[in-house]
């Protein structure tokens, strides 16, 4: 991680909010995704994203596939209060 954080790969979730609990002590991931931005919170933000977008006929390709994760997988779990990184414990093998 140092290699990529003085790097041009630097950017914020590599070395402020990595979504990999432990990477980042301070980030939510390592303190069991709680406190940041809830995934409930990200949720209702993709959904103004993508209807204002399509109201002006823009695309917003990753928005558009985002929502529906959070929505399906994180919110409908009863996930959506934990830091919206959290969507990494549905596709991760040991959570």
């Amino acid at each position: 991680m140092n290699i990529i954080n003085t790097s041009t790969g630097r950017c914020w979730s590599s070395d402020t909010c990595n979504p990999y609990p432990g990477v980042v002590e301070s980030a939510p991931a390592s303190r069991e995704y709680g406190g940041g931005f809830g995934a409930d919170l990200m949720l209702k933000d993709l959904g103004l994203t993508v209807d204002a977008a399509r109201n002006v006929k823009q695309p917003v390709f990753m928005g558009a596939l985002a929502q529906p994760w959070y929505q399906q997988s994180t919110s409908r779990q009863g996930l959506g209060g934990i830091d919206f990184s959290g969507i990494i414990k549905l596709y991760r093998e040991d959570s």
